[in-house]
Parts: C-alpha cells; structure tokens; sequence
C-alpha cells in the first residue's frame, strides 16, 4: 500500500520513518483506508507498545505520515535466524502485545493484521505497528476522527494475513472483532515456542480452510517444557469459534501470567528505541513509552474526583484560582469511597477552559469518573460567589451548587462548599457521615501563603514556594503540610549544603509529629517524609535493627501509598527516592536500583513537568548504560527551564555525552573549567557510564585538584579523595589507585587483593596487620571472606579465635558457618550456610552473596546462580564488575543472550582500558 522511507528529522537530528501512499495505488478507498491508519495510530500512540504517529499530512497530492526510527528488529526477523524463542522471551512479548491489543480495543479498534512481520523488537521489548487495515468495532467506545465510520472493507472480503487469519476472518465475516486479533496472538506464540505456525499450506486458500477446519497440536507436545499455563491458554486463543476464547486482551494476558516478572522483563532490554525516537517535545508528549514496562489498563473510575482550578473573577482572587480546588480536593479525599485526583496531575492536564466539554476532557485525561469546575466572582467590595458544578462522566447528569461569604472567609467558604458537594454526591453514593479533613492550619493568612507557596511547589520553582511556605509556618507554626513542603522545597532548591539539608529534615520530623486530622494522601506523604528525614539524620553505618525497622515502615506506607493513589506523582517520586536511598541496601533480593528507576519514570510520565524526578532516573539510566534514556530525559527536563546548579550540570552532563552537538565544544576545557558544584553534579550522574573515554576519571581528578587549590568549597572536600581513588577502581586502573590513596584508604587495596593484582605475600602481611593493630580492625571482616575464598584457614580460625576474646569486631554470625565450610573447601556445605535472607545480613548482604553466586555458577546452579546475580552489586566497584561478568557467563549458559549481552558489554566497556592484570577479563567479555 505505500512507500516507506528512512529520514532525517533535521529540527531535532533525529532518524524518523516516512510511509507514503504509492501514487500507483491512490484511490478513494485505499486514501480513505490510509488516513484511516495514521488517524488511528494518532488515537492508540499514548501506549507505550503501540508505535506511535509524530505528524501526519498531505505533500503534492501524496498522502503521509512520520513515526519514529524504531533500531531494532522484527519477530519475523528474530524467528527466522533463532527459530524457537526462550519461553520467557516469547511469553514477555506476547503479554505485551497483548497490552497494546487491550489498549486499542478499549479504544473500539481492531488491528486484523497481527503478525510477525508487525511486531517490533528494539531492546528487548515490543512494539506493534501499522494499523493499516483496521477496523472500527460495531460499538466503538472512542469515534473515530471527524466523526468518519465507514466500513472500508466489503461484505465477503478477507482481509489480513493467510497463515495468521482467525476463522472468522478467513470465511470473509463482516464482524470481525477483538477476539479475531487474539487468535492471531496467539499463531505468533504458537511459533515462537514451537519453531513453526500452527498450520500449514501450499496456498493462501489451503492455509485459510487450515485456519476453519483443523485442530493444531497442543504446544506442551511439541515443545515440553513450556509452562503448563502458557500452553493452555494458547489452546484457549486458538479455538475456531470465537465465542470459546478469551473475550479480552486483559483476560489472555493474565492467562499467560506467572512466568516472568517485571524485574526480568525490564532487564532484557533498555528501551532503547525511546533514545533513537524522541526528542524533547515527544518525551513530553507520550512520556509514558519509556517510562512503564506494561501498560497497566485503567478504567474510568466512578469514585475518583478531578476538581478544576476554578475560573477567578475579581482583583484578590486569583490565589484562589488553584487554591480552592486544592482545599476542596483535601476535603473530599477519603470521603466514604471518594478519592481525589492530585491537583498537581489536574493543572498539568486540564484544558484551557473547563466547562462541560472540558470537563469530558479533563475526565478522559485523569480517568476521574466525576469533574468538579466552577467559577468564583466577586460579589461587591467584600464578598464572593462561588459556583460549582458536578459532572458525572459516565452518567452526563451535572449539579450545580452556589454559595456566597465574604472574601475573608474563603476558608470556610471552601468547607461550605465541600459540605454542599458531598451533600449532593451522598444522594448517589454512600457517603455517610464525613468529618472535613484539614490542610492542617485555621489561619486563612497562613492557608493562604500556603496555597500561594503550592503554586510555585507545582512549578518547581522552589526559591519562591519555600519563601511562601516559610511565611505560612511564621503564621502557624503548627502547619504540618506546609513543614513537609518547606523541607522538600529546601531540599531541591540549588545543591544543598550540609547545614540546609539538616534544617530540612528537622522540618519534616515536626510535621510527622503533627500529623493530624490531614486528607489521606497528605498524611501518608507527611508520614513517609519524616520517617525519610529521620533515616537521612540518623548516622550512616552497617543497619541497626532500629534503622531497619524503619525502612521497612516506610517501604511499606509508600507500598501502600502508590496502590491507594497510583497516578500521583509525587508519591511514586517518594516510593522511587525510598528504594533509590534505603531499601535496596536492606533488602536487596526484593528492591532493586530497577524498582527506584520504575517509580522515577512512573512519577515523570504522570507529570512531565516534576523537575525532581529526573535528578535520580537520569543516574539509574546511567547505571544501567542506557544512553539513548539518558538523552531523552535530560531534554525534558531542560525543557522545563530549570537553573539551579543541578541543571547547570546536568547541561555540563549532556555536552559531555553528545561534543558533537557542538563543534566547538572541548570537552576537556570543559571539565578543566567547570564550576566545581557544576562538575560535581554533573559527575553524580555520569560517574556509573562506562564511556570509552572515561570521562568520570577526568571530572574525578579535576574535583580532587579543585579541592587541593582551594577553588571549591569546603564542605565538598570530604569524599573528594575517596571518590577519585574509587573511580580509578571502578575502571580498572588499581596501580594508580593504590598510588594515589591516602593512608586512611583501605578499600583499593582490599580491592586489588581480591583481583589478585596484589602479591598474596603483600596481601598476607598486609591483612596480618588488621589482625594486630586495633585502629585496623574494624576491616577483618573483609580480610575473613578473602581468606575463605583463598583457603587460608589459619588466619580465618586466627581471626575468629581474636574476635571471639573480645579483641576484634564481632563478625557477624549468621556468616560464620559459611565462611568456615568455604575455607576448608567443603562447597556443599558454604552453599547452604551462605543461604540466608536480607533480614539476617542487611548491608553486608553482599559479603555472603558475593562467594555464594560464585560457588553456584561454579558447579552448573545457574538458575540459582542468576536469581543473585541479577541483583544490585552494592559494595565495590571492581567487584561489581567481577559480579556482572559472571551475571553474563551464568545467562550465556542458560541462553538468556540480551541479558548476556548486556552483561559482557558492561565488562568489555568499563576496563577497556584498564590495568593488564584485568585486561584477560576484558579479552572474554570481548
């Protein structure tokens, strides 16, 4: 049907796909058929499985549109070099398409041409594309553009793909519908597992009486050890009559479920077809294609209210613009089953003007099932009336309610009206008896300073919102909502010092103690920031129970939190800041640097415009090497303008990734004259990139000697040493640390003791010493796991002997049996001693897993052995890299190969250049 074509997006040097009608083939139909196809896809792009459409139009009487460069392959690609596919490969990618497939049928549109050849793989992930002989169902739930039904295709056609037609499509029914792409779902699973389609034939019409007459062989026949589940429910999908199918995308996909997690799937890839595709402008528009591993199908609720800001008529109200529908939305949340949409999400996605069809809008945009707008007006020199209307979505019954006080009293205008509402609203729902929530102060001066402060907290400028919120405490010092956002405001604001980073937290432990009477989602959120800022002031060191207790009390509020509010920003940033600060070193097997990545992306596709969030996912992207992320999310978040130091580096970050964006641009000039705050922050994200030109050693040094000489300030000295030595670890280069380190460095040595860069005689002596010397012993239980791995049972039994008369630190005992059975060489025995859970070995989780992954991988336990691998390595950098490289070979034998791939990248790159003791580990990796 057209012609496609690979280009140059020029205004944003971006590869982008053009798809022109052929001139040959134009006519009324097949026009009508094509603007069909990119008017659909505009419809389905916000999914992030769906290719989405970037513009359309018209050039010379040639119909086309522009999607993006999707760097990858196809299935029919994949299967044509693989044959069979890993059952975890082909099950992640027909749950995802499935995903896709819900999307557009929710939307009232059926593809009918689901095929290999349709489904792109880029990173991993699917994603499936042209829509070009869709149809729109009987009963669509979304019209079509314009308002323009017709049934393109001709009673008696059978439109699609022989070998992955449904009956129904085969014998030409007019009424196909969403059951048909199912079907043709689950052809495409059929041959993933087995290697070949379901059915066979000389010819189209052989394939298609195939299709209406003949029962397949079960799957689990043909390839054993698929998972009993995933075989029937492919069975189920390919039933003749579509009535004994699954009758939803959702239902087939929750079928299939139970093979895979979310952990595994997002790390099979990086989505870095998102990198290839967007720009700044896309990102913010369908933000969410990078941000979720699966589309989580969401329905209109009934209960859940968006409020409008409320259209301000009169010279002193404009505060109350935004204002009275952040007090109304406190009042109505957690009012019987009532649950406010965050007005933050509200003010990003409400139209221009609300009114009845802004209100339908609105409704679409937040999934709310009722909208509350209005307006308030000024009412002679004193007073103001307010008028709402509530919306029902579903039902299209609309109230209104008016009211008048005087100005004075907007706030308990704000209660009145809520009181009417929830009035209303009862007679429809049981509502019952309600005490109004607080925002926390019955001062209208503090309220309203607090509500002025929330309009710039919205808008990220933090300067003015903390000036506002300080301003609200001044009038009530009992004010818990505007603590919490003073703390957090303080917090972002510039690169906090020491000092207003502590006056920040100690603001938020006020506001837990005043934690009374708030709306639900405030108190969760007032809860969770002090519980943080108790975590932050606390003492770093190895996790006291105390310590642990609270992690786990806050992990489990913010649990909590994101199920009682799963499209709030802010309280996916706080689950995301949570797991990326405390529970990934507590409890490791079960939150990963991939959980706190999620929830910053799930946090920024809700809200494109919440500069925080992007602070933390652009370092976790740059943990996990993803690039092509980093990219895109560094333009939308300079997008948002923003120009404290923080952005400074981050633009400094992204010169330093993309010179060629500037031809004059010398990036060692650059990192040579930075302001040092700038370097550092631009160094916090980039420092886990393993580039070829290994840009974090360069931007470590300069910092080491910007301290040395005076240039930076004072309170960023301490670490500054650390930081550079650990950086020359990290890539390989342990002569010069060890050169370099100051004598109160330890860890290079260690390090290089474990990689056998050190003598074992240098080492011995080395670690004789710790054994000896008090100021050093607080390192032997270092010292003990490198005698375990090496079999020197006389100093590990030395060692336990002195720690057990007091002379030593403690080691801790759940990893003693383990280190003994390991030092005499009985493995058996160390894999089952080292086998213990989080709550037993907190942060030194890695010191039992580190010989344990590597006990397993040795004797063949490669499924026991990558379930460990596959988490975070949180100790030592160099280790980190032993542990990745033996993530890559455990997954190479079990034939997980992006995975592997990944794995052995990730060594090849980070000593590509390093020292030649490590240099065999890089001729492998290679």
């Amino acid at each position: 049907m057209s012609h496609v074509f690979l280009a140059t997006e020029t205004a944003l040097d971006r590869a982008v796909v053009i798809k022109v009608l052929a001139p040959e083939l134009t006519s009324e139909v097949l026009a009508t058929r094509f603007r069909r196809e990119f008017q659909v896809t505009a419809v389905l792009g916000q999914h992030p499985h769906i290719l989405p459409v970037l513009s359309t139009g018209t050039n010379g009487g040639l119909l086309y549109f522009i999607t993006p460069y999707i760097e990858g392959e196809s299935l029919r690609h994949r299967l044509r070099r693989e044959g069979k596919l890993p059952i975890d490969d082909a099950v992640r990618i027909l749950s995802e398409v499935a995903s896709a497939l819900a999307f557009a049928h929710e939307k009232g549109i059926v593809h009918r041409d689901i095929k290999p050849e349709n489904v792109l793989l880029s990173g991993g992930h699917a994603i499936l594309a042209d829509f070009g002989i869709s149809a729109v169902l009987s009963t669509p739930r979304t019209p079509a553009p314009d308002h323009d039904e017709p049934r393109l295709t001709e009673l008696g056609m059978a439109m699609g793909t022989p070998r992955y037609m449904s009956p129904e499509q085969a014998a030409g029914e007019a009424e196909v519908d969403a059951r048909s792409d199912l079907y043709s779902l689950a052809v495409i699973g059929y041959e993933m597992l087995t290697g070949a389609p379901p059915f066979a034939g000389d010819s189209a019409l052989a394939m298609m009486n195939a299709h209406l007459n003949v029962t397949p062989k079960g799957v689990g026949l043909l390839r054993p050890d698929t998972p009993r589940q995933v075989a029937e429910a492919l069975g189920i999908a390919l039933r003749k009559a579509p009535g004994d199918r699954f009758q939803s995308a959702d239902a087939f996909r929750a079928a299939l479920g139970g093979t895979f997690s979310g952990d595994s799937v997002a790390a099979h890839g990086r989505r870095r077809w998102w990198g290839v595709a967007a720009g700044a402008a896309l990102l913010l528009a369908v933000g969410s294609y990078f941000t979720f591993q699966r589309h989580e199908q969401r329905e209109r609720f009934p209960n859940l209210v968006a409020i409008a800001p409320f259209e301000a008529l009169g010279t002193d109200l404009g505060v109350w613009r935004e204002g009275l529908a952040d007090l109304l939305a406190s009042n109505l949340d957690g009012a019987g089953p009532l649950r406010t949409v965050p007005p933050s999400v509200v003010i990003r996605r409400a139209p221009a003007r609300t009114d009845r069809n802004g209100a339908r809008l609105l409704a679409e945009r937040t999934h709310a099932g009722v909208v509350i707008y209005g307006s308030l007006i000024a009412s002679g020199q004193d007073s103001v009336r307010v008028t709402a209307t509530i919306f029902e979505t579903e039902t299209g019954r609309s109230t209104d309610v008016q009211l008048r006080d005087a100005v004075a009293r907007m706030d308990r205008l704000a209660d009145s009206l809520a009181v009417a509402i929830l009035r209303e609203m009862g007679s429809t729902r049981a509502i019952g008896a309600t005490r109004l929530a607080s925002l926390g102060s019955s001062s209208l001066p503090a309220l309203k300073a607090y509500l002025q402060g929330e309009q710039f907290y919205r808008r990220s400028d933090w300067d003015s919102a903390a000036y506002h919120y300080q301003r609200a405490i001044t009038l009530d010092s009992t004010f818990a909502p505007a603590l919490r956002h003073l703390s957090n405001a303080l917090g972002w604001k510039l690169t906090p010092g020491l000092e207003v980073a502590h006056e920040g937290y100690q603001y938020a432990l006020l506001a837990g103690r005043l934690n009374r009477g708030l709306a639900p989602r405030e108190s969760v959120l007032v809860a969770a920031d002090s519980i943080f800022a108790a975590l932050q002031l606390e003492k770093q060191g190895a996790p006291t129970p105390a310590r642990m207790t609270l992690v786990r009390r806050v992990t489990d509020l913010l649990d909590e939190g994101v199920r009682r509010f799963p499209d709030d920003p802010e309280m996916w940033f706080k689950f995301g800041d949570v797991h990326y600060h405390f529970a990934r070193f507590v409890f490791p097997s079960r939150s990963t640097m991939r959980t706190a990545r999620d929830a910053f992306e799930r946090a920024i596709a809700l809200d494109s415009a919440f500069a925080p969030a992007y602070l933390h996912q652009l370092e976790l992207a740059a943990n996990d090497q993803d690039v092509e992320a980093i990219r895109a999310s560094t333009a939308a978040y300079l997008a948002l303008d923003p120009h404290d130091v923080q952005a400074q580096g981050v633009r400094l970050m992204q010169r330093l990734l993309d010179p060629l964006t500037a031809p004059s641009f010398n990036a060692d000039s650059a990192v040579a004259n930075a302001d040092p705050q700038v370097l550092q922050s631009a160094f916090g994200i980039l420092a886990p990139l393993m580039d070829s030109a290994e840009t974090q050693v360069a931007m470590a040094r300069t910092l080491l000697e910007a301290v040395r000489s005076g240039r930076a300030p004072g309170d960023m000295a301490r670490g500054v040493q650390a930081s550079y030595t650990m950086t020359l670890v990290m890539r390989g280069h342990l002569a010069q640390a060890l050169a370099t380190a100051d004598t109160a460095q330890w860890l290079p040595f260690a390090e290089a003791a474990f990689l056998r860069a050190v003598p074992a005689d240098s080492a011995g002596r080395s670690f004789d010493r710790w054994l000896t010397e008090p100021a050093l012993a607080r390192r032997v239980s270092v010292a003990a796991v490198y005698w375990s791995l090496g079999g020197d049972t006389a100093r590990f039994r030395r060692a336990v002997q002195l720690a057990a008369a007091g002379k030593l630190p403690a080691f801790p005992p759940a990893l003693l049996p383990g280190w003994h059975a390991l030092a005499r060489g009985d493995t058996t025995a160390a894999i089952a001693a080292l086998t213990i859970p989080d709550s037993a070995c907190a942060s030194w989780c890695w010191e039992a897993r580190l010989p344990l992954a590597f006990l397993l991988s040795a004797r063949k336990r490669d499924r026991e052995a990558a379930a460990i691998l596959d988490q975070d390595f949180l100790a030592w950098p160099s280790l980190k890299v032993m542990w990745i490289l033996e993530r890559a070979r455990v997954n190479e034998r079990l034939g997980v190969r992006p995975k592997a791939i990944d794995a052995y990248l990730y060594v090849a790159n980070a000593w590509r250049h390093a020292d030649p003791v490590v240099q065999p580990y890089v001729e492998e990796a290679r």
